[in-house]
Formats: C-alpha cells, sequence, structure tokens
C-alpha cells in the first residue's frame, strides 16, 4: 500500500469547443443509430480542440500549482502522459513548458502505453518518484487531442465518444488537501489484445471479465479492503451498460458510480477519473475519509486500479 502522506490534489482540465452528438452524423463520423446508442447511455456532447493542443499547457498546469501554492521551482518531475502523443515535434512541448512556467528543475517524463488508463501510469510513477527517488512534489499532465485523419471519434459499438482534454494536478507529500492515494495496482493480459471484440466475442468477454474480477479481488487483498469500503466507483466516460457491467463485476452497487460527467464531458481519453475525482471534490459528494476505487481500462488489455481517501 502506498504511503497515505502521498496526495493527488488541484486537479484542473480544459477543453475545445463543445459539439452536440448530431455534429457527428453532420460530418459524417456516426450513423443515426450510433447517435441513438449513445444518447440512450447517457452522453450529449464532445469537445474538440482546433488548435495546438500545447497552447492550453501552461494555463492549466499554472492553475495546479496555484491552487496548493507550489512554487514551478520546488517541482521535481512533470510526466506528461497522452494516447495521442505521436508525432515527432510535441516531444519538445513538455521541455518547453517546463522553461515557459520555470519548472527549472523538473524531469520531463512522458507516458503513453496504457492509453485510455494512461493517468494510472502516471501515478504509479509519480509515487515512485517520490519514494524511490526521494521526490517530494511531481506535477501531472495530460494531453489529447484525436486527429479525426488517423482515428475515429466513437468506439468500437458506439461505446463512447473521445472528447479533447487537457488536465493537470499535483502528487505531493507537502500538501494535505485533495485525496490520498492508497494504492496503484495493474494487471496485463496481452492475449486479449490479439483478439478480436467481434468475431472472438464469447472468448474475448470471458478474459476481459476474467481480468477485471482478477484485477478488484488483488486490490481488496492488497488493500485489506473489500467492495463495500467504497463510497464510489469511478470509472472512465462510457454508455452507461457498459459502467453497469463493471461494476457488477466488481461487486460494487452501480448506484456508486458516479454519471453526472458522462454528459458533461464525452469520453476524456485517460482523464476521465481524474476530472470525476475532481467534480466528486467541488460538489463535496464525498467527505473526509471516505474512499474511492477509480479503474482504467486501456486498449482493453491493460487494466489498472487506484484507491484514494479523501483528506
Amino acid at each position: 500500500m502506498i504511503d497515505p502522506a502521498i496526495s493527488l490534489s488541484a486537479i484542473r482540465h480544459r477543453h475545445g469547443e463543445w459539439r452536440t452528438l448530431e455534429d457527428l452524423v453532420d460530418r459524417g463520423l456516426a450513423t443515426e443509430q450510433e447517435i441513438t446508442t449513445l444518447s440512450g447511455g447517457g452522453l450529449t456532447r464532445y469537445s474538440v480542440i482546433e488548435f495546438p493542443v500545447r497552447e492550453l499547457f501552461a494555463e492549466c498546469a499554472g492553475d495546479s500549482l496555484t491552487a496548493v501554492g507550489v512554487d514551478p521551482a520546488i517541482v521535481d518531475a512533470v510526466v506528461f502522459f497522452s494516447s495521442t502523443f505521436s508525432s515527432y515535434d510535441d516531444h519538445d512541448d513538455l521541455i518547453d513548458l517546463c522553461w515557459t512556467m520555470g519548472l527549472i528543475h523538473a524531469l520531463p517524463i512522458g507516458l503513453f502505453e496504457a492509453q485510455c488508463s494512461n493517468f494510472s501510469y502516471a501515478l504509479m510513477v509519480a509515487t515512485s518518484l517520490i519514494h524511490g527517488q526521494g521526490m517530494r512534489t511531481v506535477l501531472l499532465l495530460g494531453a489529447d487531442s484525436l486527429d479525426e485523419s488517423r482515428a475515429r471519434r466513437l468506439l468500437p459499438a458506439a461505446g463512447s465518444v473521445f472528447s479533447d482534454t487537457v488536465v493537470s494536478c499535483v502528487v505531493s507529500t507537502e500538501i494535505d488537501s485533495g485525496y490520498a492515494i492508497e494504492s496503484v495496482g495493474h494487471v496485463v493480459d496481452p492475449m486479449l489484445a490479439t483478439l478480436d471484440p467481434e468475431k472472438d466475442i464469447i472468448k474475448f468477454i470471458d478474459l476481459f471479465a476474467t481480468r477485471l474480477a482478477q484485477l478488484c479481488a488483488e486490490t481488496y487483498a492488497r488493500t485489506d479492503l473489500h467492495s463495500e469500503d467504497f463510497s464510489h466507483f469511478v470509472l472512465a466516460n462510457l454508455i452507461v451498460p457498459v459502467l453497469r457491467n463493471y461494476a457488477a463485476v466488481a461487486g460494487i452497487s452501480f448506484s456508486r458510480v458516479p454519471t453526472e460527467n458522462i454528459a458533461r464531458f464525452g469520453h476524456c481519453f485517460a482523464h476521465d477519473q481524474l476530472i470525476t475525482l475532481a467534480t466528486l471534490d467541488k460538489t463535496g459528494a464525498m467527505t473526509q475519509g471516505q474512499r474511492a476505487l477509480a479503474i482504467g481500462i486501456g486498449a482493453n488489455h491493460l487494466f489498472s486500479s487506484t484507491v484514494l481517501r479523501k483528506l
């Protein structure tokens, strides 16, 4: 279990132009039937960032640091995570941010392999840097802006719609607000990456559910907690039927799954869970001492669990 003295706080996020789901049909990116499925699952809109996403980095990250009174000069590392981090000129963005914001001692680190669970990779790396490298404050910065010429806005089977987003937060031993990070764990099954969810549907569903159940069982055992110990079960902004299935596998009542952000934000890549935690914090929906279990799933073969306690 991670030392509860490590906190996750000051989660901030930025988005682009908000568009209705009907825009997808107008642009030939979705069918009417897919929109019906998305709408029935709780989705209403999505974000499109039409300018270089790097233009939002300093504002978002600066907001996080200011919120907790952290001087950029004392930040030990900046962990950047992204599913769409792929073009060569993007590699300069992180070091440019460090220079622009005065993060003069921060080690720049980039993560991408976990895709829609990249936030869990970032939290794992941040806590490991604190424990193993003696660091005290790590800034997390996530950004995704879909290139529609290379990838589709809709998830398979109209499970959700990708929404361009920038998010930032602070992981530190120096801050006593937000959430204590008590555990971060992962389960990976490369075989799932070789299966076609449609052609191998039975085998895929069985193995997917098995690994998700394994993740939850290992999390409960590692933390000495049980499903009933979590006041909130934080998931990605997918359509409600999918989330109901996840809750059933985890043995947690669906009534504990926050769903309000599905309509507000769409599926913000690996940023949904952090944004939901920010919403719970802002609205006071979680009280001191309550725990949340955040589950992330990357590319259908990597499963992550993060246990957080409200400070």
